[in-house]
């Protein structure tokens, strides 16, 4: 980074432009926002009457990120979940609101505290017309648990820990076998991301990264790397009368200048835009803005191995390092005010997160004098140098900006390391970073927001295994085998405020996500999740 000055405004804070005109140094990639605050239906407009819906049509989405691979497990880009989401189903999933319904499963009863007993869907096909039975519930979960290329093993830490295997009981009926209670089991097979049912043996049967075989609405037809995905209608779907429409084009574009023109120009249907570009053709009489809650909160992170003895591996200095960080001076330059503080558990995720009250005045405080007698209790008044690996994409080079010049005021020279999205990714699976400007994502429970600060977790023992943490551990360890919710909730906000108190990891801010849809695209909505199962339901007007 060079180290010229910036003008700034009357507070000295770096302006908008030319936090734009910096981002454009350290990365190629528009400023995006990626989602939350507001309502499932936040940004959308209902009618009183309810249109008859219409068949057919081909829906051609712009992917701001390519998928890189669509294999079914293991995979860290949320961009392969865009690319495989309508593929694969799992034995339960989510409704619009977070809930939780039987998808393969119509059923399931805990047997005992390590035994959950699975009731499947009867009649179901994959798109290769094979039957769905036990046998291939089983394949899949040996697979979640030990993942085969080019999925990564660390990214494998997003099952739950004690699911030890699936056993065939009937034809129609699988058993999981557990090691302890784990209230996290459902809602993981409900996330889908890590957890599709495949055919037995599809890891012989097809080359995984390039295509995909599943039970969802829309059949894989192709994917080319750096191009598309094309899915066409799987007429044996599971939901009578789904899917709608006949295909949909994923289209990779990750020009966002280039997504607004095809919008304009009615040569894409659907894309993810950052705020300005959003509000920009609000006024277009052809598109429609629509915009909610989204889980992939950005964050910072660091490793700390043993023997390295990083700065950072001092407490102090990741404390100062925290409360340097102005995050309202980032939802303010970056995201147009579109953004809100988060916890390690983002605001919108039920009742889990920590009060914005309490982030903003106590956890996430920005507060200078705090963070230079810090670094000078830990003898780092003269700071260091430290490099943090980025993806040139999105909002991603507009925060690191940002985040270069908030170090700067205690003395911390931040080097941005700029990577396209599979570098970035391999990198973050195999710990090979100092620090690590990230999106988060979905979780299936909340315990997934922080079971990788636990030392049972993959990503823990690969990436911070000096990291110490004993408050949290109690409180991640107890409440993962804690069915009673009432019971699990101050668990959770007991681990959230241990790790704000010894920070590896500072959450930045959680910001909305915005789409932009031509107004002929019916029933879609901005998931939570981050992914796009609202065009799993929609429909073409023409």
């Amino acid at each position: 980074m060079s180290e010229e000055k910036s003008p700034k405004d009357a507070k000295g804070n770096m302006k908008r432009r030319d936090l734009l005109a910096k981002a454009g140094a350290i990365g190629a990639g528009a400023v995006a926002a990626g989602s939350l605050a507001g309502s499932a239906t936040a940004g959308r407009k209902t009618s009183a009457a309810t249109p008859k819906i219409r068949r057919g049509g081909r829906l051609v989405m712009g992917l701001e990120s390519d998928p890189v691979a669509v294999a079914p497990y293991g995979m860290a880009p949320g961009a392969a979940m865009w690319g495989k989401e309508f593929a694969y189903d799992s034995l339960t999933e989510f409704d619009r609101g977070l809930n939780i319904k039987p998808a393969l499963a119509t059923s399931w009863k805990v047997e005992s505290k390590t035994s959950i007993l699975f009731n499947l869907r009867k009649g179901v096909k994959f798109h290769n017309g094979k039957e769905v039975t036990a046998d291939d519930v089983k394949y899949s979960v040996e697979k979640m648990l030990k993942v085969p290329p080019p999925g990564s093993q660390a990214v494998a830490a997003n099952v739950p820990a004690t699911l030890l295997g699936a056993e065939v009981v009937s034809k129609y009926q699988v058993r999981m076998r557990l090691s302890a209670p784990d209230a996290r089991l459902l809602g993981f097979f409900a996330w889908q991301r890590y957890s599709p049912i495949v055919p037995e043996g599809l890891y012989d049967q097809i080359n995984v990264s390039r295509n995909a075989i599943g039970t969802g609405p829309y059949r894989m037809v192709g994917f080319n790397p750096l191009d598309r995905v094309e899915y066409v209608a799987n007429k044996s779907f599971w939901k009578s009368g789904q899917p709608y429409m006949d295909a949909i084009t994923l289209k990779v574009m990750t020009d966002e200048q280039a997504r607004i023109a095809a919008l304009r120009a009615g040569a894409i249907d659907l894309a993810t835009l950052s705020v300005d570009a959003a509000r920009s053709l609000r006024n277009d009489s052809r598109l429609q803005v629509i915009s909610n809650l989204n889980a992939a909160f950005r964050e910072l992170q660091m490793t700390l191995k043993p023997g390295r003895n990083e700065p950072w591996a001092d407490v102090r200095v990741r404390r100062a390092v925290n409360h340097a960080i102005n995050r309202d001076q980032i939802i303010q330059t970056v995201y147009s005010g579109e953004a809100a503080y988060s916890s390690f558990v983002p605001p919108g995720y039920g009742p889990w997160p920590l009060t914005p009250a309490e982030l903003k005045n106590k956890y996430a405080k920005y507060d200078l004098p705090m963070a230079k007698k810090l670094m000078a209790e830990a003898g780092m008044s003269k700071g260091f140098s430290v490099n943090m690996t980025i993806v040139s994409l999105q909002d991603y080079p507009s925060v690191a900006a940002l985040l270069v010049q908030q170090m700067k005021a205690i003395n911390i020279d931040l080097n941005i390391r700029a990577t396209e999205i599979g570098t970035f990714a391999s990198i973050y699976s195999a710990g090979t970073y100092d620090w690590f400007l990230n999106g988060r994502g979905m979780r299936g429970d909340v315990d997934g927001y922080v079971q990788e600060f636990h030392p049972a977790s993959a990503t823990f023992r690969i990436q911070t295994p000096a990291y110490k943490n004993l408050k949290a551990w109690k409180a991640i360890g107890n409440g993962r085998i804690q069915l009673d919710e009432a019971k699990r909730k101050p668990m959770y906000r007991a681990a959230q405020q241990a790790l704000w108190d010894n920070p590896i990891q500072m959450p930045l801010v959680a910001i909305r996500k915005y789409q932009v849809a031509n107004k002929r695209v019916q029933n879609h909505y901005v998931a939570f999740s981050d992914f796009n199962p609202g065009l799993r339901t929609a429909w073409l007007s023409s």
